[in-house]
């Protein structure tokens, strides 16, 4: 699970997309802006960078060309206009998860979280929505859509709730005791 600087590995595709759409940019200069994106908290590896830029350039996201400025041969990424769309889908959602989370973090009770920590918790949900839970992955969807249509039922809403506030309930003894453990 992600803690601390590694929150920004996933999401290194967004940050190169966005990190070319104010100017094309070689390997070793694209490390850095993203390291400026993640205010110095983490920079991409080579290891991790280079794989990420041919899979954007195989997804028709970004081309590279070879400059040669400075006496050796670099290659340069530029953004493609599939590229600059597809960032600003990933940006859009993005910011509505940034201002959703201001927006919360307005209440005295949950300022005392981070931005990180609402994003650990989503992607603790992905994980196991792709894991142990794949089999049940469109269960929720389905039932926002039937209950936006009008075909669940009062009782089968309240259901729902129910069971939202019991696990709601149970993170929370789950959080009790570990606070209690950690103090120990």
């Amino acid at each position: 699970m992600m803690r601390g600087q590694n929150f920004f590995k996933g999401e290194l595709k967004l940050l190169i997309l966005k990190s070319l759409t104010k100017e094309p940019l070689h390997g070793y200069k694209l490390m850095k802006t993203i390291e400026a994106c993640c205010m110095n908290l983490w920079k991409p590896t080579p290891g991790s960078l280079y794989p990420a830029l041919e899979e954007l350039k195989k997804q028709g996201l970004i081309t590279v060309k070879k400059e040669a400025k400075t006496g050796r041969r670099k290659k340069e990424y530029e953004i493609t206009a599939l590229g600059r769309k597809k960032h600003l889908e990933l940006a859009k959602n993005i910011e509505g998860l940034e201002k959703e989370f201001l927006q919360m973090h307005k209440d005295p009770e949950l300022s005392q979280y981070t931005i990180e920590d609402g994003m650990y918790l989503l992607n603790t949900i992905k994980s196991l929505v792709t894991g142990e839970l794949a089999g049940y992955k469109g269960t929720m969807l389905e039932f926002a859509m039937l209950s936006r249509q009008g075909k669940v039922s009062k009782k089968q809403e309240e259901e729902f709730k129910n069971a939202v506030i019991a696990f709601v309930k149970k993170t929370k003894q789950i959080n009790d005791l570990a606070k209690q453990n950690s103090t120990q």
